[in-house]
């Protein structure tokens, strides 16, 4: 809340409430503002991390052959080995820092999405995910802009 004081002509104080409005209540939005747009935010990047630990952890899971029905490892495209064994170590280091929400977090976990989310449309071989996955990816990429967007607004 933003209260501006003032004095009017008769010489009285008055505060006048210079905070955005809120939207109506029973809205996502609104639910979001009661607690705080950087509060959503920090829970988005630490729900995030608990995604990206699992993509690491699956992504080592393959290399070590604990998913035989996904394939023998080392019979796998060169591209392809090198593309889960790349995402296995960035996608835990971005865990890390998305759990911490350090900046660095955030800019390893970005690259790590738009890389994985174009890998599939610039060389199939070497996707570790489908376009469908690609297409999530990216949305979720848009939902980190939008609510740091929206905290960085309500700090303002």
């Amino acid at each position: 809340m933003k209260l501006l004081m003032r004095q009017t002509r008769d010489g009285a104080v008055e505060l006048i409430d210079q905070s955005p409005p809120r939207p109506a209540d029973g809205t996502l939005s609104a639910a979001i503002a009661g607690v705080g747009w950087g509060t959503a935010l920090l829970w988005y990047m630490r729900t995030l991390a608990w995604v990206w630990v699992g993509k690491g952890l699956f992504n080592w899971a393959i290399v070590l052959g604990a998913f035989p029905g996904l394939g023998d490892f080392t019979r796998m495209a060169l591209s392809l080995q090198a593309t889960i064994v790349a995402f296995a170590c960035f996608n835990l280091l971005a865990a890390v820092g998305l759990w911490l929400a350090a900046p660095w977090g955030g800019a390893i976990w970005l690259l790590c999405a738009v890389v994985e989310s174009a890998s599939p449309f610039l060389n199939p071989r070497a996707a570790s995910i489908s376009p469908s996955g690609a297409l999530i990816n990216a949305a979720l990429v848009v939902g980190y802009f939008l609510l740091s967007w929206r905290a960085v607004r309500a700090r303002a």
